[in-house]
């Protein structure tokens, strides 16, 4: 395994930054990525759980203990520091206000959303914060039907993971779920998806055919398919949904493993190791940048999200100030819970 960190976080690295490139682009791109880039992390979270570690009962407390220090414990920790500054500068002042619609959002529902968020109200402050709990959850579940059903039967080990998958699809039609455990459901098939990547160690086996076939099933999924989004449970097609989550990932990971050395690499290395720090940042700083590209150069809000000229500096500030808010003061009381 110690051979695969450094694409690992190289992937990482790349989905990230297709998150925050996501965050603050429209139109095609954005559909493309929104195809993969989330599904990705729960594809990779698969591909690193150790079955043999933590499989087992004896080892639920000590796992689930491990993901609440890990996800939950920054995203409370994150909402909670942020709503005061949030109330000062957005609620009162108006500042920050042209994405998400931060100045519009109630305070009041701010507040209660950190704790009894659905999701459906948008009103997380910090909105992209959604990832961590339904993370946790996804795991959590993964390892409780693995102990209960996998030393049974494989088979039904299986099936329990695409019928939890159904519910949590199709869920959505009738109430979103606490903290995203509806999502969490969803994902399922992403975990268990990883987790056979690795055992088949098909990172290695793909070759130029196989290639092939998985661009074309990720362009079919992205052209079919209506535009995706898990936070909003926006899925669309359900076999496209998959489909295309897991193609595009396995894809990034082979890409990935291609490509070592150099400084780019390294670069983007860096921002896989430090994803956690810039979830949390990129939408402050791409909040701080669109009041100064508005309001400091008369720039039309209508076309922050659409102008390559605005979406790329955005997209770089959005990366490269979080990494290096990481890097610099990453070692400092409660950042240090955002790095590695």
């Amino acid at each position: 395994m110690a051979e695969r960190i450094t694409w690992i976080d190289f992937a990482k690295g790349v989905a990230i930054i297709l998150m925050v490139l996501g965050h603050v682009v429209h139109g095609d791109l954005q559909k493309f990525i929104f195809v993969f880039h989330m599904p990705f992390f729960f594809v990779i979270a698969g591909y690193l759980l150790n079955l043999d570690k933590w499989g087992g009962v004896e080892n639920y407390k000590k796992f689930s203990a491990k993901l609440v220090k890990r996800l939950l414990l920054p995203y409370f920790i994150a909402e909670i520091l942020f709503y005061p500054i949030w109330f000062v500068v957005c609620h009162e002042a108006g500042y920050l206000k042209y994405l998400w619609g931060w100045c519009k959002i109630d305070s009041l529902n701010a507040l209660l959303d950190i704790f009894i968020s659905d999701g459906a109200s948008n009103d997380l402050i910090l909105g992209q914060l959604w990832f961590l709990p339904v993370l946790l959850f996804a795991e959590i579940i993964f390892i409780e039907l693995y102990n209960r059903l996998y030393k049974a039967s494989t088979e039904f080990f299986v099936a329990a993971i695409f019928l939890v998958a159904y519910v949590g699809f199709n869920v959505k039609n009738f109430s979103f779920l606490l903290l995203g455990i509806d999502i969490a459901l969803a994902a399922q098939i992403f975990l268990l998806a990883g987790v056979l990547i690795r055992k088949n160690n098909l990172v290695e086996r793909i070759d130029i055919k196989t290639y092939a076939v998985l661009t074309l099933i990720l362009m079919l999924a992205v052209y079919l398919n209506s535009f995706v989004d898990m936070h909003s449970r926006r899925y669309g097609n359900a076999l496209l949904f998959y489909a295309g989550g897991i193609t595009g990932s396995l894809l990034l990971m082979k890409i990935s493993a291609l490509i070592t050395g150099g400084k780019i690499f390294s670069l983007i290395s860096d921002c896989g190791r430090q994803s956690m720090m810039i979830l949390v940042l990129h939408p402050i700083v791409a909040n701080i940048a669109y009041d100064i590209i508005v309001d400091g150069f008369n720039f039309p809000k209508e076309k922050i999200l659409t102008e390559p000229a605005v979406i790329f500096p955005v997209t770089v500030a959005g990366v490269l100030i979080p990494l290096f808010v990481a890097k610099k003061f990453g070692k400092r009381p409660v950042l240090k819970i955002f790095c590695p």
